[in-house]
């Protein structure tokens, strides 16, 4: 970190911490009621993150909530996916393919208008010649997004972690 943004910082940290106020810079990982960002470097290529993503028969081996995917990963295809919803509990939501960008962006949602948008997202980046950063993300918008968002934020933040972490370990092999 540049010496004099340390020599800011550190005298209001205790402030920022205690607001809950959190500074992307020092993270991989970007949370409030609004969306989650994650991010990780995994050492293998786009096509080869892109390949996963397309492989919705495996989202089960490395994905810790979704358990299947039914549809076709074409741009402005239905798609259902049910997920674990809880410990004992599935649920199922259907979505839209928004973004499909070959080794580099995909993504999925759906919308009530004005009143709930949510969007899920990958995005791929080259990263020197043999990484990629995978950036996986998902925002809420609308009367109710913040609401939505902010009920199930930290939940989803962890997941996509633990989901990031899983996807390197298979894809580093």
């Amino acid at each position: 970190m540049h010496r004099s943004l340390y020599k800011i910082l550190f005298p209001i940290a205790p402030l920022l911490f205690l607001f809950g106020i959190t500074i992307p810079l020092l993270s991989q990982t970007t949370s409030n009621k609004h969306e989650v960002i994650t991010q990780i470097t995994i050492k293998t290529t786009p096509a080869e993150v892109w390949n996963t993503l397309l492989d919705i028969d495996k989202y089960p081996d490395w994905h810790p909530y979704i358990k299947k995917i039914e549809g076709r990963m074409e741009k402005n295809a239905s798609i259902k996916v049910t997920y674990k919803k809880n410990d004992v509990q599935d649920a199922v939501f259907s979505a839209f393919i928004i973004d499909l960008e070959p080794t580099k962006m995909l993504s999925w949602g759906g919308s009530l208008g004005f009143i709930f948008r949510a969007k899920h997202y990958y995005k791929i980046e080259t990263v020197q010649g043999d990484s990629v950063k995978l950036i996986q993300g998902e925002y809420w918008r609308g009367i109710f997004g913040g609401m939505y968002g902010k009920k199930i934020y930290v939940d989803t933040t962890r997941k996509f972690e633990q989901m990031n972490n899983k996807l390197k370990q298979i894809l580093e092999k």
